[in-house]
C-alpha cells in the first residue's frame, strides 16, 4: 500500500465498486443478448449431454431421466443453432454456416 491514506482509500473503493460492477452485470446479464444468450448455453447443454451419457448409472428410472435429457437438449442445441442461423441472416442477410 501507499503511504498516503487517501491515496490507499481511493485504490481500495474504487476496487470495491468495480468489483461491486463486475457482480452486477454478471448476475443482472444485461450484456447478454439472443444470440450470445443461445451461443453461451450450446455447451451448457452439450455438457448435460455428455454428463448422462458417460455417467455409470444403475437404476434405471435414472436412465430413463438421463436418456430424456439427452434426447430434450439435442433438440434445444438443433433449435437454438436454427434460431441463431435465422437472427444472423436476418441481420446480415447472409446465411451463417
Amino acid at each position: 500500500m501507499y503511504k498516503d491514506r487517501r491515496a490507499n482509500t481511493v485504490i481500495v473503493v474504487g476496487s470495491i465498486g468495480l468489483i461491486g460492477l463486475g457482480l452486477w452485470l454478471v448476475r443482472s446479464q444485461v450484456t447478454v443478448g439472443d444470440v450470445a444468450w443461445m451461443e453461451a448455453m450450446i455447451p451448457h447443454h452439450s455438457i448435460a449431454i455428455l454428463t448422462s451419457e458417460r455417467a455409470r448409472i444403475a437404476d434405471p428410472r435414472v436412465r430413463k431421466l438421463a436418456d430424456g435429457i439427452v434426447q430434450t437438449q439435442r433438440r434445444e442445441i438443433s433449435e437454438m443453432e436454427f434460431l441463431i442461423n435465422d437472427i444472423q441472416e436476418k441481420e446480415t442477410g447472409d446465411p451463417v454456416r
